[in-house]
């Protein structure tokens, strides 16, 4: 279906008039210019407005303008742009944990550590004895490292979390010849500080949580911890830093990782912990914080069931966790956010003939990385 075709149907379902399509579509088509378009849970000549077309056909007349709105008022989109905005603020960032750790180990302020030669000269050896691991596919750890080019080697850069040990064998290698070519020779090849970078967390339950039932720290943070430090603790320098950095966060989830990191650093007293975020979302963009009463009942009623697996649990039409986000990331959207952006029904089209369930087609597909085995 074109474009313009598509335009005109919207409209005649959204029942607008000349003057709402005129103000509407010149909105629309900036942002699927600009965003919408470049999702990349869209195939191949599957584009935004065929996209919104079918997303508000599934709804009854009464309740489409109410859909619209969620689209129109509350959806943040982060394009590529944005995130590799944000990407390139995680360096500063995380150099100024740094220098924070610095100035707590020579007990000055952390302003002084610019001015300090031993505390600058600490920063560069820590600096160097740093190792930066990309925990999931959306860290952008390739992009990571070229908006630091000059500060970070490349033998400090590890795009997963499952480190082999002939990997740390090498990674030390590289670690105690750059140490003996930049005039820290006397100091012992560890790893003193380690980055786990991450994209985005909704409800914290990715990156880190205790796993009760099997008494153990779980999460990509947990697993890291337990599958390459406490089994390699010689391999890190002795209270060694594990820092956990996010590009994006919503503000429960930084509460929770905040909580969780205190709480994991005291039961491993042989390390540090700490965390950073490069933006997070306010949590005035929860939809459980919206007046919006129709549109509350609309997500609460346009919802199947069906959709529910062992991995996002049950009553999920407020996300995962309940999170309430209307968020959609340009590689994919999370299912901490509503799930009327996301969802897809199973055998939605068998469904249709089916007036008693109620089938949910999404407006931005989630491609889902955890799935019930059938």
């Amino acid at each position: 279906m074109k474009p313009a075709q598509a335009r005109k149907l919207i409209g005649d379902l959204l029942d607008w008039t000349d003057e709402e399509a005129t103000q509407e579509f010149h909105w629309l088509d900036l942002m699927a210019r600009y965003k919408f378009d470049h999702y990349q849970g869209y195939g191949p000549g599957r584009r935004f407005y065929v996209t919104l077309l079918r997303w508000l056909t599934q709804f009854e007349q009464q309740d489409r303008r109410t859909a619209y709105q969620l689209l129109r008022n509350h959806l943040i989109f982060i394009g590529q742009s944005e995130m590799h905005h944000l990407v390139g603020l995680s360096g500063p960032i995380i150099l100024r944990e740094m220098r924070r750790h610095v100035a707590r180990l020579l007990g000055i302020p952390t302003y002084m550590v610019d001015e300090d030669p031993d505390a600058q000269r600490r920063l560069c050896l820590l600096q160097e004895r740093t190792l930066y691991v990309g925990v999931s596919d959306g860290a952008r750890i390739d992009v990571f490292r070229r908006y630091n080019e000059g500060t970070i080697n490349n033998e400090q850069v590890v795009p997963m979390a499952e480190i082999s040990s002939s990997k740390w064998k090498s990674l030390h290698k590289k670690l105690a010849d750059r140490l003996s070519s930049k005039g820290h020779g006397e100091a012992a090849a560890e790893f003193e500080w380690v980055c786990l970078i991450d994209d985005f967390t909704g409800s914290a339950r990715s990156s880190i949580w205790y796993d009760d039932a099997g008494s153990k720290w779980d999460g990509k943070v947990g697993k890291f911890v337990v599958s390459n430090v406490e089994r390699n603790i010689h391999k890190l320098a002795s209270k060694a830093c594990i820092h956990v950095h996010h590009y994006l966060a919503s503000a429960a989830a930084k509460k929770t990782i905040e909580q969780r990191v205190k709480a994991i650093g005291s039961e491993y007293v042989d390390l540090q912990f700490c965390s950073t975020f490069a933006y997070v979302l306010p949590e005035s963009i929860r939809l459980q914080e919206s007046k919006d009463v129709e549109l509350l009942s609309l997500l609460k009623r346009h919802y199947d069931p069906r959709i529910e697996n062992t991995h996002v649990g049950e009553d999920i039409w407020m996300g995962y966790k309940q999170c309430g986000l209307p968020l959609v990331l340009e590689h994919n959207t999370p299912n901490n956010s509503v799930a009327i952006l996301w969802a897809r029904s199973p055998d939605a089209r068998s469904s249709l003939t089916d007036a008693s369930k109620t089938t949910m087609s999404p407006l931005f597909p989630r491609r889902q990385r955890h799935l019930d085995v059938r």
